[in-house]
C-alpha cells in the first residue's frame, strides 16, 4: 500500500467520520446562518426561503464538483483539504457578513432598497460557499469508501445514513445547545474548528487519537475567542442571544427600549422618570377595561408579555388585579425584570400562548394578545380555534384586545380592505367568527392596528370615565382615536387547517418594497 493511501480500517473510519461531520456542519451552518441574519433582516418566510435556497444551491453545486474530482483523488489529502477549506470559509462568515449587514441596514432605514437586496444576496452567497465545499466532500467520501469486496449500494447506504445522523446531531446540538449557550459566532467558529481539525488529520495522516486531540484543542480555542456585540447599536446596555432570538435593551435620556431581532419595533418601553408607558399601543392596553361591562379588572391575561410594560401599567392603575403574563422566551422576561421594571407580583408563565390557553382553568376580564411582531404572525395564534380558546377563558362582560402589525409606515389612517390591512382584515374576520362585536382602530403614527372583540355590544361598555383613573392618565387615554366596527367583507376565516398568514404578510411586504423601489 503506497504512502497516504487509506487502509481498509483506518481509512473507512476516517471517511465515516467525515460523512457524519459534513452532515452536522451543513445543518449547523444553516441554523447559525439564520441566527446571524435575524438581528438585521428578521426571520420572515422570505428570509428563511433565501437561506434554505442558498444552502441547497451550495450543496448541489458542491456535489457536482465533488463528483468530477473524486475519480482523481487517490489519497485522503484532497478530502482533508476540502474540510479545512470549508472550516476556513465558515469561520470567515460572521466576520465578513456582519459589517455588510450593518452598513446596508442603515441605508434601508432611509428608504434605499437596492443596498439591502444586494447585501442579502451577498450574505447568502457567503453562506453558500462553505456549504458548497461541504457538498463536494460527499462524492469524494463515497468514492473512497466503495471497495472491491462490497458493492456501492451497501456502502452508499451507510454513508447517507451517517450524513443524515450528522445532520440531526448538528441540528439539535447547534439549535438547542451551542447557540443559546455560546452564541452564533462561537457556534460557527466551533463548527469551523472541528472541520479544520478533522481536515488536518486527513492531510497529515495521524492516528485517530491524535485527530481527536486536535479537534478538542482547536474547538477549545474557538470557544475562547471573544463573542463581542452581535448587533452594534447606539446606547445598547444589554444584549442576549436567547433560544428564540436576539434581545437588546437600549437607553437614551428618556427611557429604556427592549427590542427583539431586527428591532424594527419596540416590544417594551420603560420611562426613566418612573412614569407609565401609555403612548401608542400601550395606551390601548391600559384602555382595554373601558370596553368591558365590569370596569376595573380583577384578572388580566397578557399573551405575549415581553418586558412587561403593559403589566407594569396595570399594576400601577389597578393594584388589586391579578396579572398573568405568558411569554415563550425566558430571556425576554429576564431582561424585563432587570431593565424594564417588570413587577414581581406578575405571575409569569414561560410557555407558548396557545398551549397555555388549553391548560389554563382561569377566566379573565381582559385578555391582551400581543404576540404578533409583523411580519411574524404565529398562525396558531390567529385562527378561529385559538380565539375560541380565548373566548372560553373570558369572564362575563370581558374583552379581548389584539395588536396586529400592518407593515406600512404608520402614516395616516386606513380602513378595512385597503390592501395595507390584509393581515388585520384576516384576523378581524376570524375574531368575528367567534365574537359578536369586533371593532378596531389604527394606532396614530405606528404601523399597528388594535382590534377589540367582545360578546356584548358597544353600548354596554363602561367607558373611560367609569375607570376612575388619575386625571393625567385619563387625559392621555382620551386622546386615542375612537373604535369603529371592523368587519371586512369577503375575507376568509383563518383555521388551524388553513391559515395562510405568511402569504398575506409577504403580499403586504411586496407592496411596501415596490413602493420603496418607485421612489
Amino acid at each position: 500500500m503506497t504512502e497516504g493511501t487509506p487502509g481498509p480500517v483506518e481509512g473507512r473510519a476516517y471517511l465515516y467520520t467525515a460523512a457524519f461531520l459534513t452532515g452536522a456542519a451543513t445543518m449547523a451552518a444553516e441554523l447559525a446562518g439564520a441566527r446571524l441574519v435575524a438581528p438585521f433582516y428578521g426571520t420572515s418566510t422570505p428570509v428563511w426561503a433565501l437561506l434554505v435556497g442558498a444552502v441547497l444551491a451550495g450543496l448541489a453545486a458542491g456535489q457536482v464538483v465533488g463528483g468530477r474530482i473524486s475519480p482523481v483523488t487517490r489519497t485522503l489529502r484532497p478530502l482533508g483539504g476540502l474540510l479545512v477549506a470549508s472550516g476556513a470559509l465558515l469561520a470567515l462568515l460572521p466576520v465578513v457578513a456582519r459589517p455588510l449587514m450593518v452598513g446596508t441596514l442603515t441605508l434601508f432605514h432611509h428608504g434605499s432598497l437596492a443596498p439591502i437586496l444586494a447585501s442579502a444576496l451577498g450574505v447568502t452567497t457567503l453562506l453558500a460557499l462553505p456549504v458548497a465545499v461541504l457538498g463536494a466532500c460527499g462524492p469524494v467520501v463515497l468514492h473512497h469508501a466503495v471497495g472491491e469486496s462490497e458493492g456501492a449500494g451497501p456502502v452508499a447506504g451507510r454513508i447517507y445514513a451517517l450524513g443524515t445522523a450528522g445532520s440531526l446531531a448538528g441540528t439539535y446540538l447547534s439549535g438547542l445547545v451551542l447557540v443559546p449557550m455560546i452564541g452564533t459566532r462561537r457556534t460557527l467558529w466551533t463548527c469551523a474548528a472541528a472541520l479544520a481539525a478533522v481536515g488536518v488529520a486527513g492531510v497529515v495522516r495521524r492516528t485517530r487519537a491524535a485527530a481527536v486531540l486536535i479537534v478538542l484543542a482547536v474547538a477549545a480555542g474557538a470557544l475562547a475567542l471573544p463573542g463581542g456585540i452581535v448587533k452594534p447599536r447606539r446606547n445598547v446596555v444589554f444584549e442576549d442571544e436567547t433560544t428564540y432570538g436576539l434581545v437588546q435593551v437600549a437607553q437614551d435620556t428618556r427611557a429604556r427600549w427592549l427590542t427583539i431581532d431586527e428591532g424594527y419595533a419596540y416590544q417594551s418601553v420603560y420611562p426613566l422618570d418612573g412614569s407609565l408607558a401609555l403612548e401608542g399601543v400601550w395606551g390601548w392596553y391600559a384602555l382595554a377595561p373601558a370596553f368591558t361591562t365590569t370596569g376595573a379588572p380583577g384578572d388580566v391575561l397578557f399573551l405575549g408579555l415581553a418586558g412587561g410594560s403593559a403589566a407594569r401599567a396595570y399594576r400601577a392603575l389597578w393594584p388589586e388585579a391579578a396579572l398573568t403574563g405568558v411569554e415563550i422566551d425566558r430571556g425576554v422576561v429576564e431582561a424585563g425584570r432587570r431593565f424594564m421594571a417588570l413587577p414581581p407580583e406578575v405571575r409569569v408563565v414561560t410557555d407558548d400562548a396557545r398551549a397555555w390557553l388549553h391548560r389554563d382553568p382561569d377566566r379573565y376580564d381582559v385578555i391582551v394578545l400581543d404576540a404578533f411582531r409583523f411580519p411574524y404572525v404565529p398562525f396558531q395564534l390567529a385562527t378561529v380555534e385559538c380565539f375560541r380558546a380565548m373566548e372560553a377563558r373570558l369572564a362575563k362582560g370581558g374583552v379581548v384586545l389584539v395588536n396586529v402589525g400592518r407593515g406600512d409606515d404608520g402614516q395616516g389612517i386606513g380602513r378595512p380592505g385597503d390592501g395595507l390591512h390584509d393581515v388585520v382584515d384576516a384576523v378581524a374576520a376570524t375574531l368575528a367568527a367567534v365574537f359578536p362585536t369586533v371593532r378596531g382602530a389604527d394606532v396614530p403614527g405606528a404601523p399597528n392596528t388594535i382590534l377589540v372583540a367582545s360578546r356584548h355590544p358597544p353600548a354596554l361598555d363602561v367607558g373611560l370615565a367609569a375607570l376612575s383613573l388619575p386625571e393625567d392618565t385619563t387625559a392621555t387615554l382620551d386622546r386615542l382615536p375612537p373604535l369603529r366596527p371592523w368587519l371586512p367583507e369577503g375575507v376568509r376565516v383563518l383555521t388551524d387547517d388553513h391559515a395562510p398568514v405568511e402569504w398575506l404578510t409577504d403580499r403586504v411586504l411586496l407592496r411596501r418594497l415596490s413602493a420603496m423601489a418607485r421612489r
